[in-house]
C-alpha cells in the first residue's frame, strides 16, 4: 500500500485546520481515504464538507479545549496552529510563547489519557540561528533561535518531547523551511512576488543576498501524511530540499518565468535585525527514515 494513503479509520484532529497548511492538508486526508477529521481552529469558517467537523476553540482555554479533545478521542493529531509573527522584536514574545508553547501544553494536558498513534508538530527552519552553526543545517547542533516567533516554537518542542518522555507517548517533529504554493496568504515574499510581477507592477525589496530553501506546497503536504504514519516517531526531521536559492534569484527568474515587465528595486527596503542569511536544510533524514522525496520544482507556483 502506498504509505501517504493508510489513513481509512483514523479519526484525525488537525488544530489551524482553516489556516493555508491546515486547510491544504485536510483536503488531502480527505483524498486519501480519512473520513473523520476534526479542525480546531480560533477563526470560524463557513466551509461545509461531511468529512470535517470544525471546531471554534481558543487553544488558551484549556477547559473548553479539554472538553473538546475528550470528545473527538482522536487516533493522530496534527499540531499546525501557531502565532506567527516573525518579528525580531522580543518585547512580543509574551504572546508568542502563550500561543505557541502554552497553547501546546493545553493541548497535550487534553490528550493525556488519549491512545493517539502519533503527534505531528509543525516547528520552523527559524530554530536554526547563531553563530555557532553553518548551513545545511541538520537536526542535531548548537544553536540559538533567531526571533521570537522561533524561540516560541523551539520551546513547543522541548514541551512535547518532555511530555511524551513522561507519558510514553509518539510524537514526530517537523522543521518546515520557506514553501510556496497555489492560493498562498499574500503577506508572503513569494505570493507578494507573484502579484506584483502578475500586474506588472514595481516590486520594491532588500538587495536579497538571504539564501532560502524553498519547496512546492505538495511535498510539504506529502511530508506531513508520511509523519502520521511512520515508524520513525520521536524525532525531529526537516521538511526542505537541501538547496539554497538567493531570494534576488528568485525574483529574478520567476519575473523571466511570468514574462514580466515589472521592474524589481533591488535594495529599496532595508534587511531585518538579526537576519539569518543563509537558511539551507539537510533533508538526508527525512529521506532515509520517512521515504520522503521532493516531487515538484518550485517554479511550477510562478507558472500556475
Amino acid at each position: 500500500m502506498d504509505p501517504l494513503k493508510n489513513f481509512k479509520g483514523d479519526r484525525i484532529l488537525v488544530t489551524g485546520g482553516v489556516g493555508y497548511l491546515g486547510s491544504n492538508l485536510i483536503s488531502q486526508l480527505i483524498k486519501y481515504g480519512c473520513d473523520e477529521i476534526h479542525s480546531i481552529d480560533l477563526e470560524r469558517t463557513e466551509q461545509e464538507n461531511p468529512n470535517i467537523t470544525f471546531h471554534q476553540v481558543n487553544l488558551l482555554d484549556s477547559s473548553s479545549l479539554s472538553d473538546k479533545v475528550k470528545e473527538i478521542k482522536p487516533t493522530l493529531v496534527y499540531h499546525l496552529a501557531a502565532n506567527l509573527n516573525r518579528s525580531r522584536d522580543f518585547s512580543i514574545v509574551q504572546q508568542l510563547m502563550d500561543v505557541n508553547f502554552t497553547g501546546t501544553t493545553n493541548l497535550l494536558n487534553a490528550l493525556e489519557d488519549i491512545p493517539y498513534k502519533n503527534f505531528i508538530y509543525t516547528s520552523t527552519s527559524e530554530v536554526y540561528g547563531g553563530k555557532d552553526i553553518t548551513p545545511p543545517f541538520k537536526e542535531t547542533g548548537d544553536f540559538v533561535p533567531a526571533s521570537p516567533y522561533s524561540l516560541s516554537k523551539y520551546c513547543g518542542e522541548m514541551a512535547l518531547k518532555t511530555f511524551s518522555e513522561i507519558k510514553e507517548k509518539k510524537y514526530t517533529i517537523l522543521r518546515m523551511f520557506n514553501f510556496l504554493g497555489s492560493n498562498m496568504p499574500t503577506n508572503f515574499f513569494p505570493s507578494q512576488l507573484k502579484e506584483k510581477l502578475n500586474r506588472n507592477e514595481d516590486f520594491p525589496m532588500t538587495l536579497g543576498e538571504q539564501v532560502r530553501d524553498y519547496l512546492y506546497l505538495g511535498d510539504v503536504i506529502d511530508a506531513l501524511l508520511l509523519a502520521g504514519h511512520t515508524e520513525h516517531t520521536n524525532q525531529v526531521y526537516n521538511v526542505c530540499s537541501g538547496e539554497g536559492i538567493s531570494i534576488r534569484e528568485l525574483a529574478e527568474k520567476a519575473k523571466t518565468k511570468m514574462k514580466s515587465t515589472s521592474s524589481i528595486q533591488f535594495g529599496a527596503l532595508p534587511y531585518r535585525n538579526n537576519e539569518v542569511w543563509n537558511m539551507v536544510g539537510d533533508n538526508s533524514k527525512i529521506q532515509k527514515y520517512l521515504g520522503w522525496r521532493q516531487k515538484t520544482s518550485i517554479w511550477k507556483y510562478f507558472e500556475e
